[in-house]
């Protein structure tokens, strides 16, 4: 038998009820299907007393994802709110594997952690992208994230630039790439720590076209 909805209000210092008062998932599930609620930007809207909303009652939590998700019972915001279809309506593992999600970031033009939080924040995150990535697949969140142009050419351009110079050092580069801006400022200054990260990066010597053995 479903509880009452706490008539108490809460406000901004005011906690949870206890745990024994608050109210079960498929109970604060019909509380949102009562007000009418449909995404979770209408939850919080709904709740929001500064602009006009309706005050939280104690015994309903404030982020019904957060609160029923460290007791494992969250699955997403359309499956909690009743608005996903039977294809959309998935568990919570199965998310995408982590090429697909590289592949959603990049799509999408998801540059930042900033960015992709307002988007979850929106209601706009689809299901199979895990509100916390960087976690379920255990990597950097930068891994992730769709690539900025960068404004240097590719490795293999600019290995083929530099060998015209016939540096034979690191300092020669170096001096050379002041001397010569216009033509250079499209490699990195510090070209072994920009390729690095691509996995591309292998030695000066291959980079600059010499060899380790001096006469």
């Amino acid at each position: 038998m479903n509880r009452e909805i706490s008539t108490i209000e809460t406000k901004e210092t005011d906690t949870l009820a206890t745990p024994e008062d608050m109210l079960s998932y498929e109970e604060v599930q019909d509380y949102a299907h009562k007000n009418n609620i449909k995404s979770m930007r209408e939850w919080f809207g709904f709740h929001n007393v500064r602009k006009g909303g309706t005050p939280r009652p104690r015994n309903i939590p404030g982020d019904p994802s957060k609160y029923f998700g460290r007791r494992e019972q969250w699955v997403s915001w359309p499956s909690f709110l009743g608005t996903a279809t039977k294809a959309t309506q998935i568990i919570k593992d199965e998310f995408c594997d982590m090429a697909e999600c590289k592949k959603w970031f990049a799509d999408n033009k998801v540059y930042t952690v900033t960015q992709f939080r307002e988007i979850s924040k929106s209601g706009k995150r689809p299901d199979f992208i895990p509100s916390a990535p960087d976690k379920k697949y255990d990597v950097k969140f930068s891994e992730l994230l769709c690539p900025k142009k960068s404004a240097y050419i590719s490795f293999e351009e600019a290995k083929k630039l530099v060998k015209g110079y016939g540096f034979k050092s690191y300092l020669e580069f170096r001096e050379g790439r002041r001397n010569d801006p216009k033509k250079l400022s499209v490699v990195p200054c510090n070209p072994d720590k920009h390729y690095e990260q691509s996995n591309e990066w292998t030695s000066w010597p291959d980079f600059l076209g010499y060899s380790r053995l001096r006469k």
